[in-house]
């Protein structure tokens, strides 16, 4: 695109990867806007972009995925950041540590 704008095409952000046509950067509300023009188009639910980090948390989590390697993926700084977000959604891994513990304290 830069060779068929020349001149038009904004050289400041060359070393950015997510810019318009003419090297632009784009809004901050770009994704945001155009995420929800997407759901829209589609049929979808209206949800706010960041949504979708805990629809992804609490994916991982019904996968069993271990909150250490969630607390990776997010980026939090600190596991108890994540566990407080989201230690709620890991309810059945709980029942499930329960009827373990109660498996051995029967046999």
């Amino acid at each position: 695109m830069k060779k068929a704008f020349r001149k038009g095409c904004c050289p400041d952000f060359e070393e950015y990867i997510c810019t318009d046509v003419l090297g632009r950067l784009y809004r901050s509300d770009y994704v945001s806007e155009h995420f929800a023009l997407l759901l829209k188009k589609n049929g979808l639910r209206h949800i706010r972009f960041h949504e979708l980090r805990h629809s992804c948390a609490s994916l991982l989590l019904a996968k069993k995925v271990p909150m250490k390697m969630i607390r990776e993926w997010l980026g939090h700084s600190d596991i108890s950041t994540t566990s407080n977000i989201y230690s709620h959604l890991d309810a059945e891994s709980k029942l499930e540590s329960a009827d373990i513990i109660g498996a051995v304290l029967s046999s």
